[in-house]
């Protein structure tokens, strides 16, 4: 961490040298991927002075990585050609423009992501903190008779309270594996009785 935390304020010449030095930590994907999202979240907490430098040095190592990539090299190869290509103002103008455009996409995504976590607190607070999930079992016993009609006309609180107790079972912890087990140990007809009841109170969807 000490190292990336010396990449973050390094300059030109010193970020050229540090990834000449030690490539083998900067130059693996960790850090690339430590200096994207490091930037994303700094821009959500308003810290925009240090996403812009999180943003400058993390479009060093990526463009390096992207250099590399068709030449199936180890980026750690391509450093010095890296620093080599934008030598000159024009050139780090070009970087510039690279990485202006990086943090231009970065704060829409920030604001995009701030949004979503936004909402997503907003749900999660219309959900009284003591609500417990309810099962199908237990819901349908919450619904009038038109609402829990099955797809066969049939109750299915009635077609429940009517099933052997290893059956009730399996439809209140929805086992499939215990229901399988059920079936074989049940007498054929008795099962398939039952098991037709329940498809037809909606209690089992065939599908």
């Amino acid at each position: 961490q000490a190292l990336l935390d010396k990449f973050e304020n390094a300059d030109w010449e010193e970020s050229r040298s540090l990834l000449i030095s030690r490539g083998d930590i900067l130059m693996q994907e960790y850090a690339n991927s430590y200096f994207m999202l490091t930037a994303l979240s700094e821009e959500m907490a308003g810290n925009r002075k240090r996403m812009e430098k999180l943003c400058r040095q993390g479009q060093i190592i990526s463009q390096i990585f992207q250099l590399a990539e068709p030449m199936k090299r180890p980026p750690r190869d391509l450093v010095p050609r890296f620093f080599e290509r934008f030598e000159g103002d024009a050139s780090k103008a070009a970087f510039q423009e690279g990485v202006d455009h990086f943090k231009d996409q970065l704060i829409k995504r920030a604001i995009i992501k701030k949004q979503e976590e936004e909402a997503e607190t907003a749900q999660e607070a219309e959900i009284p903190p003591d609500a417990k999930p309810v099962s199908l079992v237990e819901a349908m016993y919450e619904m009038s008779l038109e609402e829990r009609k099955g797809p066969g006309g049939l109750d299915p609180v009635e077609v429940f309270e009517s099933l052997p107790k290893d059956l009730q079972e399996c439809f209140k912890s929805g086992d499939i594996e215990q229901l399988k087990k059920v079936a074989t140990d049940m007498d054929p007809k008795d099962f398939d009785y039952h098991f037709d009841r329940c498809i037809q109170s909606g209690l089992w969807s065939k599908a």
